[in-house]
């Protein structure tokens, strides 16, 4: 996201309320780990990576990330 951007996500998403920084960089946070979270189980379900390699990208070890994707329904095997 380019600056001009960022500063317009933030109008829309937060409105005229007044925001911290750190409210900001959390949201932006819990996006850019969702975005790579959805982009890994696609490929962990095409077979690309493994469930090991899944985790560690996302900086967990297997166990919270199988804890994750189950808590979002999602399939923690290939099969």
């Amino acid at each position: 996201m380019s600056e001009v951007e960022v500063k317009e996500w933030v109008k829309v998403k937060f409105g005229e309320r007044t925001v911290s920084g750190s409210e900001i960089l959390v949201d932006l946070l819990a996006r850019g780990f969702e975005n790579k979270l959805q982009e890994l189980h696609e490929e962990f379900l095409r077979g690309e990576c493994s469930l090991e390699y899944f985790a560690e990208q996302l900086g967990l070890n297997v166990w919270e990330a199988t804890n994750i994707l189950e808590r979002r329904g999602l399939k923690t095997t290939k099969l």
